[in-house]
């Protein structure tokens, strides 16, 4: 890798100094960090570059190899750790904020950071690649961002983007702009620990990089509330540092913007390989791009665990393959460090506490059991993962079907064998996918050295016989007789070439004769291989001669066998492919013909298929039109059969002219489907008319008649009984005072309602009654008299009782009412009257309309409105006072009870009673009482 100081975000290796009595300074309060070797460079004065003691010729930066190397490359001596310790425990006493070890601190001297020098004046020697700074920059302070570029002041270059062009590119960034830096243009993917974006660095675009893109990994909203999020990140970004292999994607840098914590990564074209594996769900991908991806990932795998790191999330979601082929794992967002590994690169105050697999970042279907179950991290954990990716691979499907390793093992489930793998390699996939980790291989080296041994063997057994051969001739050249004076080196060097060529490409087509595969592939592998043989041994040699002739006999027989199992497209390819290890075609020509023919009967046979598919097809259409002619039909029906059964539902009236609409639109679209329903039609409707006949008798009489006309002589419609329902039957009784829902009232044609009445219980001899509420009014009897015309309208407020009319008028007004309602108008006895007035506790009214004058209070004297007074316990008003009441003697004469607003208060009361000839007079009213039909309910 070049080291440019173009990009400020990567971490320059510091030259180290031979001197073995050179020392390093480690940073103070950075424990993860690498602490450089003191450099072999001078700061000069002019900040704006680097200048070196003793450059070497090359311009390389080279490191020192250390005289006792530490067992740990990444950690500092143990004495000069306890020395940093000291350092830092002495500056934390002399602060006064606690150190907070979920926040990353600015170190006191950053290391890590490259400070511009001024040059030089250029000699032989120096570094041609180094810019000359023109004007000297002040530096920025150590605790600045990193992530800022200080450099020098340029001369302005035409090619170089505006700052209104790079605020332009700020602007595009869809998702949003991290450090004024990176534009998040497009979401990549989510992983175990965040969002992936697409991102333009705008760093690179201004240095003027063909690739300006990196790929941003964003903390999860999720994952940054858990307390250690932010350390899980830093640690990922760390782990992947340091562990950089071609096949694992390369971290550059980790940061935050606010609350946005974040790390890029290089951007990757191509795709993740779960969606690779699903286009290939049923036949698995092909071979060759299987390998390569194994290798690939087996490798990152290797080198990772070799790191004692553990990806624990190992699954295709985690791998991406470029458009070259390349396979590169990424997510170490919760790859746990093995508790030993841990102990061996963390210094004291950066042990690990967190171990992000606790977010519950796994995947089930690639878990193993161990890691369900909770065990401590295990390199056989990835291996299981491997394991099933591997199979997944070859068939597309995974090895048990993605059901958890716990509940597979408790099934006891297996996997299907992979055809087209040897016995070892087959053994070594079922191995790496065990249950239980002793069953599983042991190390992913182990793991690929078995499953790729067959592709291996060849080149093994041929670099072990060109070594022999060299050895053989080199032994030969040294001790062997004396060499003719024209015998070169070049020749013996010729032979043992040649013989190596020889033997590689027999074997190279003996391997591919084994197999006989005759895809389209094999086949050209194999010609490719005969065409080279023949350029070496020569089209005559006895080997290759036989061998062709083997080829072309399996060729005829996979031809027959093709003509029997008719796949006329790949006889069609073997037979171009037979005539290039034969010259005489006779045969094929004969196969050529047979094959015409084939191909004809399958033409006419495809062309006939094609005519009943049509046939088909047209008899589909035909049902589908008729099975829509139904349905609708079907549609249609069941409408007017819900708008029947809603007119049944008789929630307050049934519309007798929608129902006729409506059955007999049943009627026309499927008689013998409503014959069916017809009775239980004709049922409903039968208690919805009964139903409305108790409250609307005369509405429930008209929609009798027109059922008959719908459903003629029906015997249910004709014995529909409608009986009114008695608005003062016994539920209410006693319940007068209970408000207007326990107020009654008979219907009076042409009318409306008749006077207020309430329920009295019965008791003893008294039968229950319903008795007027209030005195009867001026305006109910005006009702009366207009109704009627037999009497003359009288004068006054139609709300105040009404009185002076003789009892004739009264008795003829109960009658009216009698006839009008079909109930039974009366006046009360004095026995009735006397025991609804007293409700059972003889309680009066303070404030009764009575004449009191006392003690300068003047009461009673005129009447008062019907309704004004307090009710007794039954609902009565005004019983006592206002106008007395007529009511029958036993005798069958009359008499006034209940005082009025001329009877003194003290007389005014329940015993009141005066005998009364029927005449007028304007003091007394009357009350009318209302028989109740005990049967009515």
């Amino acid at each position: 890798m070049n080291n440019s100081n173009d990009d400020k975000t990567q971490i320059k290796p510091a030259v180290r100094n031979t001197d073995s009595n050179a020392s390093s300074a480690p940073s103070a309060d950075d424990k993860t960090r690498i602490a450089p070797k003191k450099s072999n460079l001078i700061e000069d004065p002019d900040k704006t570059r680097i200048t070196k003691k003793n450059p070497l010729p090359d311009d390389k930066t080279r490191i020192a190899v250390k005289k006792q190397p530490l067992d740990d490359k990444t950690r500092i001596a143990v004495a000069k750790a306890r020395a940093v310790q000291l350092k830092k425990k002495q500056q934390m006493q002399q602060q006064a904020a606690a150190d907070d070890r979920t926040r990353i601190k600015q170190p006191v001297d950053d290391k890590t950071r490259i400070k511009t020098a001024t040059p030089e004046p250029s000699s032989s020697g120096a570094d041609d690649t180094q810019f000359s700074g023109s004007t000297r920059t002040q530096m920025a302070p150590a605790g600045s961002d990193r992530t800022e570029i200080f450099g020098k002041t340029q001369m302005p270059n035409p090619n170089r983007l505006s700052s209104e062009a790079v605020a332009e590119e700020m602007k595009s960034g869809a998702h949003g702009l991290l450090k004024k830096r990176f534009v998040l243009e497009k979401v990549l993917g989510a992983g175990g620990m965040g969002v992936v974006y697409k991102a333009k660095d705008l760093l690179k675009i201004e240095a003027q990089d063909r690739d300006p893109y990196v790929a941003v990994k964003v903390l999860s909203e999720e994952f940054k509330s858990h307390p250690e999020a932010f350390i899980a990140l830093q640690r990922e970004s760390r782990k992947s540092q340091r562990i950089a292999h071609p096949n694992i994607v390369n971290v550059h840098d980790f940061d935050r913007d606010g609350d946005q914590v974040f790390m890029t990564m290089e951007f990757l074209d191509g795709k993740p390989l779960d969606k690779l594996i699903s286009q290939y769900r049923s036949t698995g991908l092909p071979h060759d791009e299987v390998w390569q991806i194994l290798e690939g990932i087996s490798s990152a795998l290797e080198h990772a665990h070799k790191e004692n790191i553990i990806h624990s999330d190992f699954k295709p979601g985690n791998i991406f393959v470029t458009n070259k082929g390349v396979a590169k794992v990424f997510d170490f967002g919760i790859a746990r460090a093995v508790a030993k590994a841990e102990h061996l690169e963390e210094s004291i105050d950066d042990k690990t506490v967190f171990d992000a697999g606790n977010l519950g970042a796994l995947t089930p279907a690639y878990a193993s059991l161990e890691m369900l179950e909770g065990s401590p991290p295990d390199v056989r954990d990835d291996i299981y993962a491997l394991g099933c990716i591997a199979y997944e691979l070859f068939t597309g499907e995974h090895p048990y079907n993605r059901v958890h390793a716990d509940e597979a093992a408790r099934q006891k489930l297996k996997a299907k064998r992979i055809p087209g793998l040897t016995k070892r390699q087959w053994k070594t996939i079922e191995r790496a996918i065990a249950f239980k980790r002793p069953d599983r291989v042991a190390t992913v080296e182990e793991f690929w050295d078995e499953l790729s041994t067959k592709r291996s063997s060849s080149v093994r057994m041929f670099m072990s016989l060109f070594i022999i051969m060299f050895i053989i001739a080199g032994a030969y050249y040294q001790f062997g007789p004396q060499r003719p004076s024209d015998f070169k080196e070049d020749e013996v060097r010729n032979e043992i070439e040649y013989q190596l060529r020889l033997e590689l490409q027999t074997e190279a087509i003996n391997s591919l004769m084994q197999k006989m595969m005759f895809t389209p592939t094999w086949e050209q592998e194999l010609w490719t291989q005969i065409q080279a043989a023949r350029e070496l041994m020569g089209r005559d040699d006895v080997w290759l001669l036989e061998t062709e002739g083997k080829i072309y006999a399996a060729y005829l027989d996979k031809i027959n066998e093709g003509m029997e199992n008719k796949a006329y497209t790949d006889v069609e390819r073997w037979l171009a492919g037979a005539r290039n290890y034969t010259s005489d075609d006779s045969s094929l020509v004969e196969l050529d013909k047979k094959l015409a023919l084939a191909l004809e009967a399958k033409k006419k046979a495809e062309q006939e298929a094609i005519r009943q598919q049509q046939l088909s097809q047209q008899r589909k259409v035909e049902r589908a039109e008729q099975a829509k002619v139904e349905a609708k039909r079907r549609s249609l029906y069941d409408a007017a059969l819900k708008n029947v059964n809603e007119q049944l539902a008789c929630r307050s009236n049934i519309d007798m002219k929608d129902l006729g609409i409506a059955v007999n639109k049943l009627r026309d679209l499927d008689m013998a489907r409503y014959q069916k329903e017809e009775t239980r039609v004709v049922s409903a409707l039968a208690v919805c008319l009964e139903k409305i006949g108790r409250n609307f008798p005369e509405r429930a009489k008209d929609s009798k008649k027109a059922a008959m006309r719908l459903f003629e002589s029906n015997k249910i419609i004709a014995g529909i009984n409608i009986i009114p329902k008695d608005p003062c039957d016994s539920s209410l009784e006693g319940l007068g005072a209970r408000g207007k829902r326990a107020i009654c009232r008979d219907r009076i044609p042409m009318v409306g309602k008749g006077p207020a009445l309430v329920v009295v219980p019965g008791r003893g001899n008294i039968r229950s009654f319903a008795i007027g509420k209030y005195e009867i009014t001026v305006g109910e009897i005006n009702e009366y008299c207009e109704a009627s015309g037999k009497c003359s309208v009288f004068s006054g407020n139609e709300d105040y009782p009404v009185t002076n009319l003789p009892v004739e008028t009264v008795k003829n007004y109960l009658k009216w009412l009698s006839n009008e309602t079909k109930k039974k108008y009366r006046l009360p006895t004095r026995s009735e009257w006397l025991y609804a007035a007293e409700a059972g506790k003889k309680k009066l009214d303070s404030n009764r309309n009575c004449t009191l004058s006392s003690r300068g209070i003047q009461k009673g004297g005129s009447l008062l409105k019907a309704s004004v007074g307090q009710q007794n316990a039954w609902g009565l008003v005004n019983h006592i006072g206002n106008a007395r009441e007529w009511v029958v003697e036993k005798s069958g004469g009359y008499s006034v009870v209940g005082g009025s607003h001329s009877t003194p208060m003290e007389n005014c009361n329940f015993d009141y009673r005066e005998s009364h000839n029927g005449a007028k007079d304007k003091l007394t009213g009357f009350r009318v009482l209302r028989e109740v039909d005990k049967s009515a309910k």
